[in-house]
C-alpha cells in the first residue's frame, strides 16, 4: 500500500500512524465480533447437545426408576411394579444374576488353584467379591462350612447334593414366599480345576443391588450407539461404578483437572478432549423414582459438531477478511482524498506565498536596477570611447583589443538582461528567435569562462566539430543559461576536475535513443521528451554531485546550498530553456558528479 506522504513545510501529521491505528483498531474489532459470533454458536450447539442429553437421563431415569422401586421389602422382588413373579422381565433379571455368580464363581475358581486353595487368598478375595456368602465346599461335607451356611440352605437333601455328588455342574435355589425376603438366590458350581465345588448365595439387599445394576445396565444398552452417545456411566456415592457403555472411551479421558468447564444450562456441563476425539460431557444427579442413587455421567461426541463449528469459523474469518479489505480499501481512499484535499491547499497558499515574493522581488529588482543601469551606462560610454581613442600600431594588437572590448561590452549588455530577466520573473521571457549554432554560443561561453576555469585548474573536454547543428534561439538567454550551469559546476568541484561538453543530433524517428548515462541515483525531469528533431547538450562535471533532498529542490526559487547565492541560477535557467520549448534533466549521483542535459528543437531549416 501506498501512502500519502506529508507535504513539505505541513504541520507534523503522521498518515500512516493514524491509519495503522484506524486499521488496528478495526482488526480489533472483527476479531472480538469474530470470537463472540464463534462463542455464541458453540453455545447454542452445546446447548442442543445438552437438552438432548437431558431428555436421554430423564428417561433413563424414569425407566429405571419404575423398575428398581419393587425392590424393595415391601415388595417381592419377582413382584416389582409392572413386573408379575414367573413374568419374562423378572426370569431375564434372575438369569442375567445367575450368569454374573457363574462367571464370578469360575473367575473365583481358576484364582484359587493358581493360589493352591490357599485359606487367606480365599478369605480375602471373597471379600473383594462383594458378596458376604461364598463357600467353597469339597465333595465330603465339611461340618465347619456347613454350620456357617444360611438356614434356608440347610435341607435334606439339600439343593447342591447333586452338585456334590457329581451328577451335575450347576444347581439353583429360588428362594420362595416369605423366604425370597432372606435368600432370594443361591447358585452351586462344580469347580472344573479343583476339588468340590462353590456356592454363593445372595442376601436380600445384595439380590437388590445386583438386580438394580442390571435394569440400569440394560437400559443403558439400549442406548447404545444412539444419537451422539458415546459413553454413558452411573456412578454411586462413592464413586463406584453401578452400569456403564462405552467404557473404551471413558478410560481414554483426562484427568479432572485438565477438562474445560462449559457454562451452559443447569448442568455440570465439560468440554473433553481425549484419545478418541472431542466430547461434551453432561454431570448429573441420577435419582430413579424420585431417590438419589448416585451420578451419571453422559458422554457426547462432538464430531458432528466441530465441522459446523469449523465451517462457521472459516465463515466467520472469510467475512472478517472481506470487511477488513473493504474497511481497508476505503481509509486508504478517505486518506488520499483528504492527502488530495490538502495538497491542492498547500499549492495554492505555495502559488499565494511565490507570487508574494515575486512581488517583493521585483519591487526590490525594480529598484536595483535603476540603481545599477546608471553605473552600466557610463561602464558602456567608457568603453566605446575606449575603442575609438586607443588605436593600436599593429593590426594583430588592435584586432586582441578589440576582442576584449567587446567582451566587456557584450557582458554589460548580458547584465543589463539578467536585470531584466530578474523583473520578469513571473512573467513569460521576451524572447527574441534567430538562427544560430548552438556550439558558437557554447564556445562563446566557454571563452567568456576561461580564465575561470583556469584558475579553478579544471579541464574542459569538448566532445564536437565543425559548428554543430542549427537552432532558432534567443542567443543572450541561452548565453545565461550555460553560463549558469558553468558556473555550478565551478562551485563544485572546488579541488579542479573536469568538464565534459557534447552535443548531439536526433531525429523525430530516434526518439528512443538517448545519450549515454551514468547510473542515476535520482531522476529529475522536467518536461517529457521532445516528438521533434532535437539537439542534446549534456554538460558532465565530476565535482561532488547533488544529495537526494536537494534533487526535489533544485529547480525552485531561492533553494541554493551556497552561503552567498540567491537560488534564481536553475530557475531562471529552466525558464528560459522552457521558453525555447526544450527540455532540462538533471543526473547526479552524490560524490561522484552531476550531469545536466537540455535538449532543444532544431531549426526547421536543419
Amino acid at each position: 500500500m501506498i501512502f500519502p506522504k506529508r507535504l513539505s513545510g505541513q504541520k507534523p501529521f503522521s498518515y500512516p500512524f493514524y491509519l495503522f491505528a484506524v486499521l488496528t483498531v478495526l482488526i480489533g474489532i472483527l476479531l472480538i465480533n469474530g470470537y463472540f459470533e464463534i462463542q455464541r454458536t458453540r453455545s447454542q450447539l452445546f446447548n442442543i447437545l445438552e437438552n438432548e442429553a437431558l431428555v436421554v437421563i430423564q428417561g433413563l431415569e424414569q425407566n429405571s426408576g419404575n423398575l428398581i422401586a419393587g425392590l424393595s421389602q415391601e415388595h417381592p422382588p419377582l413382584s416389582t411394579v409392572g413386573i408379575v413373579e414367573g413374568s419374562e422381565d423378572s426370569l431375564s433379571i434372575e438369569d442375567q444374576l445367575i450368569e454374573r455368580l457363574i462367571n464370578l464363581a469360575l473367575q473365583m475358581d481358576q484364582e484359587a488353584v493358581q493360589k493352591k486353595d490357599d485359606p487367606q487368598f480365599l478369605k480375602d478375595r471373597i471379600g473383594r467379591s462383594g458378596l458376604t456368602q461364598i463357600f467353597f465346599l469339597k465333595t465330603d461335607v465339611d461340618k465347619d462350612i456347613w454350620k456357617t451356611l444360611p438356614i434356608a440352605l440347610k435341607t435334606e437333601p439339600p439343593f447342591f447334593q447333586k452338585v456334590l455328588n457329581g451328577k451335575t455342574r450347576l444347581a439353583v435355589f429360588r428362594g420362595e414366599g416369605p423366604l425370597r425376603k432372606t435368600l432370594p438366590l443361591a447358585v452351586a458350581v462344580a469347580r472344573r480345576l479343583g476339588q468340590g465345588m462353590i456356592l454363593m448365595a445372595l442376601s436380600f439387599s445384595e439380590y437388590v443391588s445386583w438386580s438394580r445394576q442390571i435394569i440400569i445396565q440394560n437400559l443403558l444398552e439400549d442406548f447404545s450407539g444412539k444419537g451422539n452417545i458415546t459413553y454413558l456411566r452411573v456412578e454411586d456415592p462413592k464413586g463406584m461404578v453401578i452400569a456403564q457403555i462405552g467404557e473404551r472411551f471413558f478410560m481414554g479421558l483426562p484427568k479432572n483437572q485438565a477438562r474445560r468447564d462449559v457454562h451452559s444450562g443447569q448442568s455440570n456441563l465439560f468440554w473433553i478432549t481425549g484419545k478418541e476425539g472431542d466430547f461434551l460431557e453432561i454431570l448429573r444427579p441420577f435419582s430413579p423414582g424420585g431417590k438419589e442413587l448416585g451420578v451419571v455421567r453422559l458422554g457426547l461426541s462432538l464430531k458432528e459438531v466441530n465441522p459446523i463449528v469449523d465451517q462457521n469459523q472459516k465463515n466467520i474469518i472469510l467475512m472478517s477478511m472481506v470487511l477488513f479489505g473493504l474497511g481497508m480499501i476505503s481509509l486508504f481512499f478517505i486518506f488520499r482524498l483528504q492527502n488530495r484535499h490538502l495538497q491542492k491547499m498547500k499549492e495554492m497558499e505555495n502559488q499565494i506565498r511565490l507570487k508574494e515574493e515575486l512581488s517583493a522581488m521585483g519591487q526590490l529588482a525594480s529598484g536595483v536596477a535603476h540603481e545599477i543601469k546608471n553605473p552600466l551606462n557610463a561602464i558602456s560610454l567608457v568603453i566605446q570611447r575606449l575603442e575609438k581613442e586607443f588605436v593600436w600600431d599593429k593590426p594583430e594588437e588592435q584586432k586582441e583589443y578589440d576582442r576584449f572590448t567587446g567582451i566587456v561590452r557584450n557582458e554589460i549588455d548580458r547584465v543589463n538582461r539578467i536585470i531584466g530577466q530578474f523583473l520578469l520573473m513571473s512573467k513569460p521571457l521576451d524572447t527574441k528567435m534567430e538562427e544560430r549554432p548552438i556550439i558558437e554560443i557554447l564556445e562563446y561561453c566557454l571563452e567568456v569562462m576561461e580564465e575561470e576555469f583556469r584558475q579553478k585548474r579544471i579541464r574542459v573536454i569538448k566532445g564536437w566539430e565543425g559548428k554543430g547543428p542549427i537552432i532558432r534561439c534567443d542567443r543572450f538567454q541561452l548565453t545565461q543559461a550555460f553560463i549558469n550551469i558553468f558556473n555550478n559546476a565551478l562551485e563544485a568541484m572546488p579541488d579542479g576536475g573536469s568538464l565534459h561538453l557534447t552535443v548531439k543530433q536526433f531525429r523525430s524517428s530516434e526518439v528512443g535513443v538517448q545519450s549515454e548515462k551514468k547510473p542515476l541515483a535520482k531522476l529529475t525531469t522536467q518536461h517529457s521528451e521532445l516528438s521533434r528533431d532535437f539537439v542534446e547538450i549534456s554538460i558532465a562535471d565530476t565535482g561532488k554531485g547533488i544529495s537526494s533532498e536537494g534533487m526535489g529542490k533544485i529547480f525552485a526559487p531561492y533553494y541554493t546550498t551556497k552561503e552567498k547565492g540567491l537560488g534564481l541560477g536553475l530557475a531562471i535557467t529552466q525558464k528560459m530553456i522552457q521558453a525555447h520549448e526544450g527540455t532540462l534533466e538533471v543526473q547526479s549521483i552524490e560524490n561522484k558528479g552531476a550531469t545536466i542535459i537540455i535538449r532543444l528543437p532544431l531549426s526547421p531549416s536543419e
